[in-house]
């Protein structure tokens, strides 16, 4: 019998912090009405974020009166959020149209053209500031040279602790500075090491990058006083591990996410490539990932795999990658074995994964998942 297992989680009600109610009392009701924020974030989730103010009291109106839309299909949306208050507090999310969309409402709310346009513009400025720059692992091996320090980032907690580089061929291993640097990349990863992969932004000389990093201690040590017993390794765009003549697929999501580029990444994917996306998503916890590889399913169906994404620990999968079947030119399938973890539970399971594209120049869409007994 067929079961379904996994994907998503999505926070219920996205509610970011106003301002101080010190502050609020000292502003007159007129300017409270005409404050709009945006900010940008990778996940609902993120405690990083870019943020902007716009004192725009049209605009304020705009988004008061919005007009409600209902919808049966998971939305399109971006990772920039919007608030205000006007009439009452609303949290929203920017959708790709430039309107809006509220998780706890369930609803889109449709706005002019006008401030719809002028919602993408703001944001795609503010996307610039917020996310790090994709750089090949060419460029960046010269710019972030043996023994050069750098600032290292998390882009979902914003913490910040910094590195030197002391190796590596086909990716940098790098190693904490001081105790300290270890304690904050510790904190990171919940206070136990592991091997699983973080959309990183490393800095250096006012430049910001895109990267991906591991939190496990392994081989040489070469600062024996930092309380990392090791060095962990960093990488970039196309960067390697050192088994592989390919990139690591998880750490090139991870870098595209930590260069706000998964859409885009996603939108020019096949079958394979998407399916193998969503394992890796899963099997690192990251939600928002999956949620954007479910997007345009029906709502129901999309909160289901979120919400069985929530009990998967860890899934294993086989070298191979999945295996990709055409049925014309507009449905595809792909295939893939792998060993699932719940909690103490193990599972042999084949996920299939079936797609559409509306054209031969549409992106792939995913219609349905599920997982039997291998």
């Amino acid at each position: 019998m067929t079961k379904r297992i996994f994907p998503l989680l999505v926070s219920a009600a996205i509610f970011f912090g106003f301002p101080p109610a010190s502050s609020l009392h000292a502003q007159s009701s007129e300017t409270r009405a005409a404050s709009v924020a945006l900010s940008v974030r990778t996940s609902p989730e993120a405690a990083f974020a870019t943020r902007l103010e716009l004192s725009d009291r049209d605009l304020a109106e705009a988004l008061k009166h919005a007009a409600a839309a209902e919808t049966e299909f998971a939305p399109l949306l971006t990772d920039v959020y919007v608030e205000t208050e006007v009439s009452r507090p609303m949290a929203l999310r920017l959708d790709i149209t430039g309107n809006l969309w509220s998780d706890a409402e369930g609803k889109r709310f449709l706005l002019p053209e006008k401030w719809s346009d002028k919602l993408r513009n703001e944001a795609l400025k503010l996307r610039q500031r917020h996310y790090g720059e994709l750089l090949s692992w060419e460029e960046a091996k010269s710019f972030f040279p043996l023994k050069s320090t750098f600032q290292v980032r998390d882009a979902e907690t914003g913490l910040t602790f910094r590195v030197q580089r002391r190796a590596g061929r086909t990716h940098a291993d790098v190693q904490p500075l001081t105790r300290e640097d270890t304690a904050v990349m510790k904190k990171i990863y919940q206070n136990r090491w592991s091997w699983k992969r973080k959309a990183v932004i490393v800095s250096a000389n006012g430049r910001n990058v895109a990267a991906s990093m591991n939190g496990m201690p392994h081989g040489g040590d070469g600062i024996p006083e930092n309380g990392f017993s090791g060095h962990f390794c960093i990488h970039f765009l196309h960067s390697t591990t050192h088994r592989s003549d390919s990139p690591d697929p998880a750490h090139q999501l991870m870098i595209l996410k930590a260069a706000g580029r998964l859409r885009p990444y996603f939108e020019s994917s096949g079958p394979a490539l998407l399916a193998q996306s969503m394992i890796e998503a899963a099997n690192h916890r990251e939600a928002e990932i999956v949620r954007l590889l479910t997007e345009g399913m029906p709502k129901e169906r999309s909160s289901s795999l979120i919400r069985e994404l929530d009990a998967v620990t860890a899934i294993r999968t086989e070298d191979a990658g999945p295996r990709e079947t055409e049925d014309g030119a507009l449905n595809a399938c792909a295939e893939w074995k792998a060993v699932v973890y719940r909690n103490r539970e193990k599972s042999d399971l084949v996920f299939r994964f079936a797609y559409f594209r509306q054209s031969p120049l549409s992106p792939w869409r995913l219609r349905e998942m599920t997982a039997d007994p291998a």
